[in-house]
């Protein structure tokens, strides 16, 4: 199969794993949790709202479902990198097609204005902290529930009326971030606290060496910089003629290595690079 379709694939299985009519994960993990056969949707799987109580100690407050499938998300990018974000996700998916119906020259590439990193871990820890001044910020600026809401319009032409909030974050996600922004993923890059989260850990379990990760042949590399063209995430960069991928916004998509015309990208533990 063609790496574009094992790519469309992935995105089209996560879409059939986690979102309505099917939630086949949370089906699951509801049943062996709770032993209760429920309808279930993204609402149920939340990924957010654990994530925000992480450091004032109220995670296990929430669903079952959720707190586990937090657990799991974050033990997979320790141990394999942002698999969810890079092989998974629709919502990033989605927007990551959308930019392609706009030409390069009017797309932004975040990365030649700002550093991404420290933006991104800002936000996450900004995201965290609001628990410890009553705020909640989870259900305010939702890509996934966006995503949950154009689907049912577009399959049952159900609908609901947009918050400021919701208004807002479409304009961000869709437009801003997606149709204009290099790649399609200037939201995950910089608003979604799940990504940033499995980066973090994704980072972590690299310096340890236990996670599974990108890696540059540096005898290999010549320099040509199609794998920084090709990233969706700006992850990848040239110095010195020489490929650099970040980890801390790399969602292990794989299109750097795909990209790649003399094979110097591979995927794998720390100990198989040359």
């Amino acid at each position: 199969m063609p790496y574009n379709l094992k790519r469309l694939a992935g995105y089209l299985l996560g879409f059939v794993l986690f979102y309505a009519p099917f939630a086949l994960f949370q089906r699951v993990l509801g049943y062996l949790l709770t032993h209760t056969n429920y309808v279930q949707t993204i609402h149920s799987l939340c990924l957010r709202i654990p994530i925000e109580h992480i450091l004032d100690g109220n995670i296990f407050r929430y669903s079952p479902v959720s707190v586990v499938s937090t657990i799991i998300l974050l033990l997979a990018a320790f141990c394999f990198g942002p698999v969810f974000c890079g092989r998974l996700c629709p919502a990033g998916a989605f927007t990551e097609l959308l930019s392609r119906l706009v030409p390069d020259k009017f797309k932004i590439s975040w990365r030649s204005y700002t550093e991404i990193a420290p933006i991104r871990y800002g936000m996450l820890a900004g995201f965290c902290l609001v628990p410890f001044v009553d705020g909640i910020l989870a259900c305010t600026y939702c890509n996934f529930f966006l995503f949950d809401l154009l689907v049912n319009y577009a399959t049952r032409g159900y609908f609901i009326s947009l918050t400021s909030s919701l208004i807002l974050t479409a304009f961000l996600w869709l437009v801003v971030f997606g149709l204009f922004t290099k790649g399609g993923r200037g939201f995950c890059n910089f608003l979604c606290p799940v990504g940033a989260a499995q980066s973090l850990i994704y980072a972590l379990g690299c310096r340890l060496g236990v996670s599974w990760q990108m890696q540059v042949d540096k005898q290999k590399c010549i320099g040509c910089s199609k794998c920084a063209k090709a990233c969706p995430m700006e992850a990848a960069t040239v110095q010195e003629k020489q490929a650099q991928l970040c980890r801390h916004n790399c969602i292990v998509c794989g299109v750097c290595a795909h990209s790649c015309p003399v094979q110097a990208i591979s995927y794998g533990r720390k100990h198989d690079e040359k």
